[in-house]
């Protein structure tokens, strides 16, 4: 049975995940199985450049084999991701902040997080961005290291679907971070500097 959350602990196998390509593959191999060929094509990348990469995700233990079909006197396999989630652990955020190609990752993370808040009315003024940046990263943060916990710390997988299951532990999640104080002053912080997004903005 597939996991639902692989919570990776090897600050090498997270580093894998700092190359967009290698990322875009894990994305489509959690929804179905697919080839070299497929993945080739669905990606618009080169086909030996894709076989690097499933090589180096088979290496790392995030996706499998699942069967083989022989096109043309040669076998062809077919792969899927091992989970249908990927949490880098919150242990790894120091280790990882020294490899300049995560770094970069997460940067451009964080950037992006500042875009999306232009998607609910919020512009923050330029000299303000990196504050808010700075801000968003601890909220970032302290919301991943609160449900990696909650997943870790589960007895049991019960009879429910991912999406039940999820949405529990971000709940949890929420409670937890009510007692995390650096969050709750970040968010208190983020609150003053951005305010409430515009009426029609929300949702």
């Amino acid at each position: 049975m597939r996991r639902r959350v692989y919570v990776i602990k090897d600050p090498e196998v997270a580093k894998l995940l700092a190359d967009e390509t290698r990322r875009q593959i894990l994305n489509k191999l959690r929804h179905d199985e697919h080839s070299a060929t497929d993945l080739a094509k669905a990606l618009n990348r080169n086909h030996s450049s894709i076989v690097h990469h499933l090589n180096q995700l088979l290496e790392a233990e995030l996706i499998e084999v699942t069967r083989e079909e022989k096109v043309r006197n040669m076998v062809q396999p077919y792969y899927r991701s091992v989970s249908h989630s990927f949490h880098v652990a919150y242990s790894l955020t120091e280790a990882l902040s020294q490899d300049p190609d995560y770094s970069a990752w997460q940067e451009e993370y964080i950037d992006s997080m500042l875009l999306a808040l232009n998607g609910y009315g919020i512009d923050v003024p330029e000299e303000r961005r990196g504050e808010v940046k700075a801000l968003l990263q601890t909220c970032y943060l302290g919301q991943k290291k609160a449900y990696e916990e909650r997943i870790t710390n589960r007895t049991s997988v019960p009879e429910v679907s991912r999406y039940v299951a999820r949405n529990t532990a971000h709940i949890l999640s929420h409670i937890q971070l009510t007692k995390d104080q650096e969050y709750m002053d970040a968010v208190r912080r983020l609150s003053e500097i951005i305010g409430e997004p515009r009426e029609d903005q929300r949702g």
